[in-house]
């Protein structure tokens, strides 16, 4: 009844339109509530209690910085840098800057960290620039949504940080691990949009001469070097993510005041506000997300799933099939955050108890709720794009149907290859 309870709760309020870290935070004092009045109380001190240890890890440490860099960067031009670098190399093929928007926000996807982010900043820039070429505005807007996804997958991965702290996995594994599947979902990306926009005759840019494509890598080259900074002291050992994340702070610094002399002392601030503030929204929801997955574990909640998952099949292809497509439906209707912290601590000891690899698990995780970020009602790449390039969030996601069947796609051929996912970590960390 408890359990009920927890859950019911939960998702009544997440409907109800709540913010999810209040509709996760009154679910579990709705719980701690009713069993006051049963045998077996809960003790009212634990939720206090649960929500500070939930946010007490110094992995978690990253997250703000990893933020604070993407604002920096953000302002101080690299991601113009970076789509001038993409136009250079592929604007004048099939798909012009539409591709474009596909290779930057690959190669972004080394820089933030954060899906959201990489969507607002290559929209913000492409989006006007593709309405002008004559580039349908919905697909423009579902092109940038879908292919923004790829950010969380290749490292640096603010995802990542928070599924390595939940279930004590080495982010720099993670981080690995998400090299391969993040450069398929970039090739098939690039594959589908040069495949629509010759279908549709959508217009390419000139082709860049040689000493403009070497000016735009010039110009792009210092922005790349942030990525290999972080994930190669983590690999080498030099740096753990979160002083990694604080050394691309600084490199970013170095950038704005140094090189590109376009930053300033009141910039910084404001950066560090907007970080501050996209952080406090995170951390609130690991806080309460903390005491539900607590209550989950004390419930059985993982012991019910296990029992039901296995009365279907012990067929372990199986059984990450319907993980899949359970974390596919619970993203199209909960953000990614929440899912996270109250699905791992019960998915994780179930299946790597039969034998899945935790990384590879742990990548598979990411990627269905990146996909989630392109599917209506809850997909948040949408909303960010619709409200910067002002179409409907349906139009947009009529668009990106066929980008949402190539990640899912990938994401099968992740799921039953696990090899592809692998690779990387073992050759570095094993």
């Amino acid at each position: 009844m408890l359990l009920i309870t927890l859950i019911g709760v939960l998702f009544f309020f997440s409907i109800m339109g709540m913010e999810i870290a209040w509709a996760i935070g009154l679910a579990g004092f709705a719980y701690l509530t009713l069993s006051q009045f049963t045998d077996s109380s809960t003790p009212m001190v634990l939720f206090a209690q649960q929500m500070t240890s939930g946010v007490n890890s110094y992995v978690l440490l990253a997250i703000p910085l990893f933020i604070f860099a993407g604002e920096l960067m953000n302002i101080t031009g690299v991601t113009r840098r970076i789509v001038a670098l993409a136009a250079a190399m592929v604007g004048h093929r099939n798909g012009g800057l539409a591709n474009v928007g596909v290779t930057t926000n690959f190669i972004m996807s080394g820089c933030s960290g954060s899906a959201l982010a990489d969507a607002a900043a290559t929209g913000t820039v492409l989006l006007p620039e593709m309405k002008k070429r004559g580039f349908k505005p919905a697909f423009s807007s579902a092109v940038i949504a879908s292919a923004a996804t790829v950010g969380p997958i290749v490292p640096p991965s603010i995802s990542f940080v928070l599924l390595g702290a939940i279930v004590n996995i080495s982010v720099g594994q993670l981080f690995l691990g998400g090299v391969i599947p993040g450069t398929l979902m970039f090739v098939a990306m690039f594959i589908i949009t040069w495949w629509i926009c010759k279908s549709r005759g959508y217009p390419t840019e000139e082709r860049a001469t040689a000493s403009e494509r070497m000016s735009a890598l010039a110009g792009g080259t210092s922005a790349l070097v942030a990525p290999l900074i972080i994930v190669g002291a983590i690999i080498f050992g030099i740096a753990t993510p979160t002083e990694s994340a604080a050394v691309a702070v600084f490199y970013v610094l170095f950038l704005g005041f140094f090189v590109y002399r376009n930053l300033n002392i009141t910039q910084v601030i404001n950066c560090a506000a907007s970080a501050a503030l996209a952080t406090s929204v995170i951390m609130l929801t690991v806080a309460t997300s903390k005491i539900f997955a607590w209550l989950a574990v004390k419930e059985n909640l993982g012991v019910h799933l296990t029992n039901g998952m296995l009365a279907v099949s012990q067929e372990i292809w199986a059984l990450l099939l319907m993980i899949n497509m359970m974390l596919l439906i619970l993203g199209m209707i909960m953000e990614i955050l929440p899912i996270m912290l109250v699905l791992a601590p019960v998915l994780f000891p179930l299946m790597t108890g039969l034998g899945v690899d935790e990384v590879h698990l742990g990548v598979m995780m990411v990627l269905n709720l990146m996909i989630g970020m392109i599917t209506p009602p809850i997909g948040l790449n949408l909303f960010v794009i619709s409200s910067i390039g002002g179409q409907s969030v349906i139009a947009i996601f009529k668009e990106a149907v066929p980008y949402f069947a190539v990640l899912v796609l990938v994401l099968l051929i992740i799921t039953f290859f696990p090899a592809l996912t692998l690779y990387l970590p073992t050759l570095v960390f094993r």
